[in-house]
């Protein structure tokens, strides 16, 4: 994920010019297959810039359905920027081109009490777009490396960076945040999928916000261009603009590390469901074994600050786990829909995910006894269990195309190409 950067406002030219030595100084330490690696201009980005006269050009058309914007850097009091290509600056109410900047040219944006400074000049207006000249070109923004274009907008005393980007150079930033690179590349085709049509699904998520998806677990992980490899753009781009739908819409493409040896149905987890999210069995079964214990003291503490003290414990009434079997306390799959927690002042009722969020479990795919004083949980998987199993899907992918993992963890859904 982008590193956020914050301080304090810069004075004085001597600061700023360190500033810029600590800036491409800091480019050295970029990560392998880093697409681009700048290499610092060594010119004064007040000289370079160019301020333009005369008509405004047009600004960028908004985003369209394979392009997406990233909350990218949010909160901001300062950050450097500069790009491979060259960029301008566009006032974003009118369009107007205030200054192009040239290529490998730093340049200082801070918040100021009145709007953003500008390498220390101040800016009128709440809002500006970093357009590039090429549509190849990569910026640096704080300490990571981006595509597309950029708003700045002015929130109080600080700002948000908002990146505009093709959907498919989102999803290269993405994949290898959520699936190791160094996996089966059918696999990896299949989670670029997963991603690509989750993202668009996604868009609502932060429309209040004037984005459509952050850059944490809360949508996906994402990374821009220092998260791409070799690998991960074979599969973006042998893939390029396919997702899955279901009448006619994106699917609901949930995804996760490991089922454990079957996938969960949405209905059981959340209370509604969908066709296509439903118990999926794996090849191999019991997959990724976990086991975590608590003195019984701690478990109880636990319990009371969620709210539900019992007491001194009297017994734990849970039915053992048969994956693929269900009955009054357990999903179709087998995970714990429910499990009751008898104490010396009351019962209290838990659901799976309840006792996953209070004890910090890896699923709910688990048995739990009470052995020598202490409450311990033994389970399978990792995640909620909805959709793809990311383990499943690179153990498939020996024997299986991406189409056909795809296929096998959202039954009924089809694989379309964007218009």
């Amino acid at each position: 994920m982008a590193g956020k950067r914050s301080g304090n406002t810069l004075h004085g030219t001597s600061v700023f010019f360190l500033c810029i030595v600590f800036f491409f100084c800091a480019l050295n330490t970029a990560a392998a297959e880093r697409v681009i690696d700048f290499q610092g201009a060594g010119r004064s980005a007040v000289k370079a810039q160019q301020r333009v006269q005369g008509k405004a050009d047009v600004m960028p058309a908004p985003p369209s359905s394979q392009e997406i914007r990233v909350g990218l850097l949010l909160g901001q009091k300062h950050v450097l920027v500069s790009s491979d290509t060259g960029f301008s600056l566009v006032e974003n109410a009118s369009g107007k081109v205030l200054m192009t900047i040239a290529p490998h040219t730093a340049v200082e944006i801070e918040s100021g009490k009145m709007g953003l400074l500008w390498n220390g000049e101040p800016l009128t207006g709440a809002s500006f777009r970093l357009v590039p000249q090429d549509p190849a070109c990569v910026f640096q923004i704080g300490e990571g490396h981006y595509r597309g274009s950029f708003l700045l907008r002015v929130q109080g005393e600080s700002f948000d960076v908002i990146e505009q980007v093709a959907l498919d150079d989102y999803v290269n930033g993405v994949l290898a945040e959520e699936m190791p690179a160094s996996w089966h590349l059918e696999a990896l085709k299949a989670q670029a999928v997963a991603a690509r049509t989750y993202a668009l699904r996604s868009k609502a998520h932060h429309r209040s916000d004037g984005y459509d998806v952050c850059t944490t677990t809360h949508c996906q992980v994402y990374g821009g261009v220092d998260s791409e490899t070799a690998a991960t753009r074979t599969a973006v781009q042998t893939t390029a603009g396919q997702i899955l739908t279901y009448a006619g819409e994106p699917a609901e493409t949930l995804f996760h590390s490991d089922s454990g040896g079957m996938t969960e149905s949405r209905e059981a987890l959340w209370g509604d469901g969908v066709p296509y999210l439903v118990p999926v069995e794996d090849e191999v079964q019991k997959t990724s074994p976990w086991q975590t214990s608590f003195a019984e003291a701690d478990f109880l503490k636990k319990l009371a600050v969620a709210g539900k003290d019992v007491g001194a414990l009297q017994k734990i009434e849970l039915s053992p786990l048969v994956i693929g079997k269900s009955d009054a306390y357990r999903t179709p799959s087998g995970r714990v829909s429910r499990m009751v927690i008898h104490g010396s002042n009351r019962a209290a009722t838990l659901t799976g995910s309840d006792m996953r969020s209070i004890f910090g479990l890896k699923s709910t795919l688990f048995d739990v006894r009470r052995e020598k004083g202490e409450i311990v949980f033994a389970g399978f998987g990792s995640g909620h269990g909805l959709g793809m199993s990311q383990h499943g899907a690179e153990r498939l992918a020996a024997s299986m195309k991406y189409d056909a993992i795809l296929a096998h963890y959202y039954p009924g859904t089809t694989l379309e190409v964007l218009p």
